[in-house]
């Protein structure tokens, strides 16, 4: 009954010709409330309410007759005449979202019983299960067939909790079933939810309606005109955002109300850098209630000004970049001759290694539309507003082909899909993934004639999607490490030009001496070094002599780079795997590179990790299968870091602590889980330490001899590791020295380091 008495008020209210106006027989106060009929169907007024509306007519005041003026101090002075209209609508649409969800949670309400029915329908062995609902204080129990309760069949009924928790019922039900009989595993299914009450839907039906309202006011007072007429402001209002962002759809509010035209924000003039996001202005056409939120407009193409000459090191990296600017340059040509550029290049390296700087570089070399977002850009509170942004950004840049876009930490918008549902279970996370999918699609979709080309930099490659890394979208994966001695010069010498020096410094021995301290730094940290240094310069009294020398030695002490002592060791340490993975063939790892640059992770391209001073990187063979003495050499490798560091310096440390844990793992698999070792025997037992709750399939006696055969195999690798080291204790001392020297060998300088006998190492080991 309540709802058809309200639509038949809205109906009578919104056929009122001008609205209704009240008047107090007391005092000569006006109120208005203006009509909603701009969003209903217009239809002819009734007779009698006409005849009413004409006597509540105000008399005609000739303009002669003074009118009364209004107090400068009025509250409504500077109120528009149509939110009285508005606040009815918003009232009138929270009163009906609370009585729709009043009902709804009064009508899904089972027939309560008490607890002493409930328990005679179990002991009759009619329950079926219970469900128990702690936020709505009952239990729900469905029955086997219908039984009869106050003369209705009824299937579901519901026992009040009253003071009791859900936790406290389910164990007087147990207590109860024990009582009458039924076995552990006879008893009846009880689960425990927390679904929503009456309350909490009333209550998320008020706040519901009172976010909508705000945004409704906010962006009705923003871009309807005051001067509208109030029987037109929600008809306006509609109009205006349906017609948002066309056109060739012109909007007239009022025939009467001036043309009111916001001013745009003026793009930067051309000849001022642009070096910020791509993403300016507004939503556009997309979400235009939401119009004016910063960074969320149409993609334009910033500019640089770095160079490659701007960019230090790197050579490799610079190399793999520059076939792009050529591409770019000239595609004509690589078309003729059938030749394809990968469509996306992914940039991987340690936190200020300059993967930014480097694209930087190549859009200015390039000469070509540059279009830059970082990953976070596309995360978005408002559902479905990342994916949009995607296509925006990928349709900008084909408009404006051949063209680069650059997305910065990638790792933000391209994490790996969950695999236990959609959006590993969360609002965010799915949309995240959607995100994601549109990144896919748009990458996969574009073709090589248009000469758009994606690049992106992250530091955590392990957090991609596998879809984003395969070929077609980043098949191009260009690594930039640390920067090695070398290297690192050529950083010093660019950063020490920019600051004032001491006349008694002498620049090329400076330049080695930091570059032999800064091992281990990123092109950040270096360029922080030297600014810090400049730093500790000012805060002295004299400063016309410029940076000097112990200045450097205090900021390198702030920097926390490694000491020569721990760099020997390091480099000790990867001689030794290096030496020994070389003398023993048949673990099919071949050694690849081998550096002594600390590393922040090994990388997925070592299967055997790598110690945090140094890194040793492995070209695995494809094998499948292995045997004993395949696993026999790979533990050999894996320990023979400690075992050259004993054979030289006569003492450990904790610098091989990753690779003797990757030992144990797998001593542990070939004797427990893959049934090896002849002393346990053929048995394969899981790993227990993947599910702490669990019980160990075996006795104490069977895990005692798992320890002791597990102990037995590092022990035999570890001596077999120091015997191959003592036999070519030369070969060691030489890669040693080799290492301490470039600080990275490559495979043929590390071959040819072994082969040759007519080099003689030094005593610096």
């Amino acid at each position: 009954m309540l709802f058809p008495i309200i639509r038949r008020n809205l109906i009578c209210l919104a056929r009122i010709p001008g609205g209704v106006r009240l008047f107090s027989t007391n005092t000569t106060r006006q109120f208005s409330l203006t009509p909603v009929r701009s969003f209903l169907p217009r239809r002819k007024p009734i007779r009698w309410l006409r005849k009413e509306t004409k006597s509540l007519k105000t008399p005609k005041v000739s303009d002669s007759t003074p009118q009364p003026q209004k107090p400068s101090g009025d509250i409504n002075s500077s109120r528009p005449p149509w939110l009285s209209g508005l606040a009815v609508f918003i009232a009138f649409s929270t009163g009906l979202s609370v009585a729709i969800a009043y009902y709804f949670s009064r009508i899904a309400r089972p027939t309560e019983v008490s607890y002493r029915v409930f328990e005679e329908l179990l002991a009759r062995g009619e329950v079926r299960s219970i469900k128990v609902s702690q936020s709505r204080e009952l239990a729900l129990v469905l029955l086997h067939s219908p039984q009869v309760i106050d003369g209705r069949g009824l299937f579901v009924i519901c026992v009040p909790l009253k003071s009791e928790t859900a936790l406290d019922f389910e164990k007087r039900v147990r207590e109860f079933e024990a009582k009458i009989g039924i076995l552990k595993a006879d008893q009846i299914p009880l689960t425990i939810s927390h679904e929503m009450n009456a309350d909490d839907m009333i209550m998320t039906a008020i706040l519901t309606s009172a976010i909508v309202a705000t945004v409704a006011v906010i962006w009705i007072r923003k871009n309807v005109p005051p001067n509208v007429p109030p029987n037109k402001v929600i008809s306006v209002a509609i109009q205006k955002l349906a017609y948002k962002g066309c056109k060739s759809q012109p909007l007239e509010p009022s025939k009467t109300a001036p043309k009111v035209q916001t001013p745009r924000p003026s793009p930067p003039p051309k000849d001022e850098p642009n070096v910020g996001s791509s993403y300016t202005g507004g939503f556009g056409s997309g979400m235009p209630f939401l119009d004016g939120l910063p960074g969320m407009g149409e993609p334009q193409p910033i500019t640089t000004n770095v160079t490659f000459n701007d960019v230090a090191g790197m050579h490799v990296a610079k190399q793999e970049v520059m076939e792009f600017v050529a591409y770019l340059k000239n595609p004509a040509k690589y078309r003729e001759l059938g030749a394809n550029l990968p469509k996306g290049a992914l940039l991987l390296g340690p936190p200020g290694t300059g993967k930014t700087l480097l694209v930087k570089a190549l859009a200015h070399e390039a000469e070509v539309p540059f279009f830059s977002a970082a990953g976070s850009e596309f995360i978005e509170v408002i559902g479905g507003l990342g994916a949009s942004r995607i296509r925006k950004l990928f349709a900008a840049a084909r408009q404006k082909s051949p063209s680069i876009i650059f997305i910065d930490e990638i790792d933000s918008v391209g994490r790996r899909r969950s695999a236990s549902g959609p959006g590993g279970g969360g609002g965010g996370g799915q949309e995240m993934e959607q995100t994601l999918n549109q990144l896919l699609v748009e990458m996969d979709g574009m073709d090589t004639t248009e000469g758009t080309i994606v690049f992106a930099a992250t530091n955590r490659s392990d957090l991609l999607d596998k879809a984003l890394l395969r070929a077609g979208r980043f098949d191009r994966h260009i690594f930039i490490d640390l920067p090695n001695k070398a290297e690192r010069k050529e950083l010093l010498d660019m950063y020490l030009a920019k600051y004032k020096l001491s006349k008694s410094i002498d620049v090329p021995t400076l330049r080695d001496r930091l570059a032999l301290w800064t091992s281990g730094m990123s092109g950040a940290d270096i360029a922080r070094l030297c600014n810090e240094a400049a730093l500790i310069t000012a805060r002295q009294e004299n400063t016309e002599d410029g940076v000097q020398i112990a200045d450097f030695d205090s900021a390198a002490k702030r920097s926390g780079a490694p000491s020569q002592p721990e760099r020997r060791v390091a480099a000790v340490m990867e001689a030794g795997r290096a030496l020994v993975a070389s003398l023993l063939p048949s673990t099919g790892l071949i050694p690849f590179r081998v550096s002594i640059v600390p590393r922040v992770s090994s990388g997925d391209a070592d299967p055997s990790g790598a110690g945090s001073l140094g890194f040793t990187q492995f070209l695995p063979e494809e094998r499948y299968l292995l045997n004993s003495d395949d696993i026999a050499d790979r533990l050999t490798v894996l320990v023979a870091g400690r075992a050259a560091e004993e054979f030289v310096f006569k003492a450990s440390s904790t610098a091989s602590e990753r690779l003797l844990k990757k030992a144990t793992e797998l001593a542990y698999k070939e004797v427990r889980e893959w049934g090896m070792s002849m002393v346990v025997g053929n048995l394969s037992f899981g790993d227990p330490s993947q599910n702490p709750y669990s019980v160990e399939p075996y006795s104490k006696r069977t895990a005692a001899l798992i320890d002791s055969e597990v102990q037995r195999l590092i022990n035999e690798a570890f001596q077999r590791a120091v015997k191959l080291i003592r036999e070519n204790e030369p070969k060691l001392r030489r890669i040693v020295d080799a290492l301490l020297e470039k600080e990275v060998l490559a495979a043929d300088e590390l071959k040819a380091i072994m082969e040759d006998s007519t080099l003689v190492a030094t005593a610096s080991v």
